[in-house]
């Protein structure tokens, strides 16, 4: 069994300071037990996903963080593996958030606090060329051929892909002949851009066509949305106020429609304007990065009244933390009038979670410029609509929506069609 002391010097600084706040706090102490007692045993009996003991106390919970934060997540197939593939950290939490104390404690201010910290500087690393360490072409590199195939499936299966890729390098900007394909660190492989004919803009001289902003799987559409909701962690329905953080621009959304995607760690993260137009408001949003729904976790029973969690939690949880999780907000005044504003709001799901807007306030963009990108994990984003305005959805979102979405499901290519003003 792995040693569970934990001691100042054998920890990154960040992370030192969460253990001593958690020790030094009996009621948040109490919870971490209370959360590790809501586990059932048999989920605690094999390693997580990177083959790792789990973890049954917040001691091991601080080495888990601190084991993650000091490397750069390892490539494993999407077909071999049921884990939280690229993201160690939400791997190694991932029963803790399936419990309701736990849930509890990740939606704390002090805890997101001390994680926003820690991942700030995991971030830093992973944007360092000694995070490119694992991006190599040999077996169990993020370049190794099984990678470059995986990664190129899921371009070409996308529905309405427009062209076929005959390779990695086909689909993406690299550099074949460099060992790391000339990415300079995780991050800037995991932010590859698609090589423009790839993902040709859908009508380009028609405003009134709405594209994918994002490479990936339908998640929900509502209509009627209110401006604003009783918040509850058990959070299944929308709220215009709490996923605008209380700015006034809420107001002009309420009645309005949502529509919520989310990409996998294989997906293309970089976001593209929906429509043509100015953008009026950026919102930063602080908040969560490791919350789920506890109804979602082992409050949930299947058939045979066993426990059934979300084993990619935070996936069926991806409501609620339209509002609570660390987002971005970006609002384009359309340039088809009949639009009015639309909204981009960029969620991120797990590990480090960063959101970053590349335009800025009275930017005119075009439909399918790129307006920003997700960092070192994974992703969902809402699209929001004011009322009053006439959609007509893409068949393939209801027919997405009416299937069971899985991490191995086909997305919707980016700068497709997704709706048009009828």
């Amino acid at each position: 069994m792995a040693d569970q002391h934990c001691t100042e010097n054998e920890l990154a600084p960040a992370v030192n300071h969460l253990l001593q706040h958690i020790e030094k706090d009996a009621e948040l102490l109490h919870l971490f037990e209370k959360a590790f007692r809501e586990i059932p045993v048999q989920f605690q009996e094999t390693p997580d996903g990177f083959g790792h003991e789990r973890i049954r106390d917040y001691r091991q919970l601080i080495q888990a963080i601190d084991r993650a934060s000091k490397t750069a997540p390892v490539w494993m197939s999407m077909l071999q593996s049921d884990c939280v593939i690229g993201c160690p950290m939400n791997e190694a939490l991932i029963w803790f958030m399936n419990t309701r104390t736990g849930s509890q404690i990740l939606a704390r201010d002090d805890i997101n606090s001390y994680l926003e910290t820690i991942l700030k500087e995991w971030g830093h690393f992973l944007s360092s060329r000694a995070s490119a360490s694992v991006v190599h072409t040999r077996e169990g590199g993020w370049v190794s051929q099984q990678a470059r195939d995986e990664l190129l499936l899921a371009v070409n299966v996308a529905h309405n892909s427009a062209f076929q890729a005959e390779s990695f390098e086909d689909a993406f900007i690299c550099d074949p002949t460099h060992p790391s394909y000339g990415f300079q660190s995780w991050n800037d492989f995991f932010t590859r851009q698609l090589r423009p004919h790839i993902r040709p803009v859908a009508c380009p001289e028609d405003d009134g066509v709405i594209v994918n902003p994002c490479e990936s799987q339908p998640f929900a559409l509502v209509t009627d949305v209110p401006e604003q909701q009783q918040y509850s962690l058990k959070g299944t329905m929308y709220s215009f106020r709490d996923m605008l953080d209380n700015d006034p621009i809420a107001s002009g959304f309420a009645g309005g429609t949502v529509f919520q995607g989310w990409l996998s760690l294989f997906n293309y993260h970089r976001w593209h304007a929906p429509v043509a137009g100015t953008v009026t408001k950026v919102l930063q949003i602080p908040g969560t990065y490791f919350v789920a729904d506890p109804a979602n976790g082992f409050e949930k029973l299947d058939s045979t009244n066993q426990p059934c969690p979300d084993r990619q939690a935070p996936d069926a949880s991806q409501r609620l933390i339209t509002s609570i999780a660390t987002r971005t907000v970006i609002v384009l005044s359309a340039e088809d009038a009949r639009l009015g504003l639309v909204g981009f709001v960029a969620i991120g799901m797990s590990d480090v979670s960063s959101c970053v807007a590349t335009v800025k306030v009275g930017d005119r963009v075009s439909k399918g410029q790129e307006i920003g990108s997700f960092h070192y994990g994974g992703s969902s984003y809402c699209l929001l609509f004011q009322s009053g305005i006439s959609l007509c959805f893409s068949p393939l979102v209801d027919a997405s929506l009416n299937s069971q979405s899985i991490i191995t499901g086909r997305c919707i290519a980016i700068n497709s069609e997704l709706a048009r003003v009828s």
